[in-house]
């Protein structure tokens, strides 16, 4: 599947992805996520099968596999 990024070469392809998101203000990293990619540009497409699954998980009845330190850059890199 070509890339739908307008002006883009790329050739979407099947990865496995870490996203994170945030929600109610928490942090949530999920691994092995299965997507659509282009190498080329970035661009990248969840099935919505997994995007259901996404905002069905709940933090608090699910178990999490690791945890991942957050940083926060000083206030005088992000203005």
């Amino acid at each position: 599947m070509k890339c739908i990024v307008q002006g883009c070469p790329g050739e979407m392809e099947q990865r496995r992805i870490v996203h994170t998101f945030v929600r109610d203000g928490n942090p949530i990293v999920v691994e092995d996520l299965p997507a659509l990619v282009c190498p080329v540009c970035g661009y990248t497409v969840l099935d919505l099968r997994v995007l259901d699954t996404l905002f069905a998980l709940d933090p608090e009845t699910e178990t999490p596999v690791g945890q991942a330190p957050v940083f926060r850059l000083p206030l005088s890199l992000t203005a």
